[in-house]
């Protein structure tokens, strides 16, 4: 474990007293597992965009493949009839 010194404006330090009162656990306690939710929810938000980023990208080929298919398609019903 490390040791920090953070500083928090006073309402926001007495409802994290208040919050870890509640749940029977440190002031320290509380604050590590907020960080750990905040972390995971900026790495899940960063995860989704480059997902859709992926996704977007493999669309774009996915319509030049079936594009490029289209024109192969035409070229042989000429020769089906």
């Amino acid at each position: 474990m490390e040791h920090l010194s953070i500083t928090f404006p006073v309402d926001l330090r007495k409802e994290v007293d208040r919050c870890a009162k509640l749940e029977h656990t440190k002031r320290s306690t509380l604050i590590q597992k907020a960080v750990k939710v905040y972390l995971g929810l900026k790495y899940r938000a960063q995860l989704e965009q480059d997902l859709k980023a992926g996704y977007l990208e493999m669309a774009g080929e996915s319509q030049n493949l079936m594009d490029e298919f289209k024109n192969i398609d035409a070229e042989s019903w000429k020769y089906a009839g």
